[in-house]
């Protein structure tokens, strides 16, 4: 990242098909994305820039439980029950991409030359939470989160955070998003879909916090990036913008 550049750090918080990848991808490129997903080679809208290089996928495909499916369906979901089981690999794995990014100054191998990213893209925050949950089950014998390991999960979501958001480069992470109903007032707004106390706090780690929109009419899709919040939608922007904006980063930081 030249020294001139000014980076920036974003949360996209969206529901599924309303372009959170598609537009993560126009951040400054390369573009790395820590795919937990497992996604980004079958979108057929990024196919001829994975090819070339400007954006490069760095994909989870470890499965979420090391336990097949017969057994993880007649386990004894008692609270206290000791449950031995094999330990998942997926967000392992993804922990050491990062301390690659943070050892290596965001400089990677990519089709036999050194590139030095511009934007790292954790995608989505959501499949990482459900990663991290399977590992600390099955570190703990356990086939239930406890209040303990969410206390645990919270300690990991935090380092996560700050690590990735300290790299030189631009740095977004995308969350799927969760409905919520107010009890009292019934007022229903919209969160980042991340267990515990990180889906009330995750936004203050972040100078700009979009949501993002998709509308159809007739047979056309359009997209749209809010950047001013409500009491439905937590968005916000540190930047002039209009309320609702193309989810184009080359637009907004050109």
């Amino acid at each position: 990242m030249d020294k001139q550049e000014r980076i920036f750090s974003v949360l996209l918080i969206g529901p599924p098909g309303a372009g959170k990848t598609t537009a993560a991808a126009t951040a400054p490129a390369p573009v790395l994305f820590l795919d937990v997903d497992n996604k980004l080679h079958k979108m057929t809208n990024l196919e001829a820039r994975l090819k070339t290089g400007e954006i490069i996928q760095w994909a989870i495909t470890d499965p979420l439980s090391e336990m097949t499916l017969t057994r993880l369906a007649s386990i004894n979901p008692k609270p206290g029950t000791k449950i031995a089981q094999q330990r998942p690999k997926g967000y392992m794995h993804l922990a050491t991409m990062i301390e690659t990014l943070v050892d290596n100054d965001c400089v990677i191998e990519h089709q036999g030359a050194k590139v030095r990213v511009k934007s790292v893209v954790l995608d989505s925050y959501t499949s990482m939470s459900e990663h991290l949950k399977r590992l600390l089950m099955a570190a703990n014998q356990t086939s239930t989160m406890t209040q303990p390991l969410f206390g645990a999960a919270l300690t990991n979501y935090e380092t996560i955070n700050n690590t990735l958001l300290r790299l030189k480069a631009n740095v977004l992470f995308i969350a799927h998003e969760k409905a919520n109903k107010d009890d009292l007032t019934g007022r229903i707004s919209y969160l980042p879909l991340i267990d515990g106390q990180m889906k009330d706090k995750i936004g203050k780690d972040f100078e700009e916090v979009y949501y993002l929109e998709k509308t159809i009419r007739g047979d056309v899709a359009s997209y749209e990036m809010l950047t001013v919040g409500s009491a439905m939608k937590a968005c916000r922007t540190s930047r002039v913008l209009p309320a609702r904006v193309p989810p184009n980063f080359k637009e907004i930081y050109g």
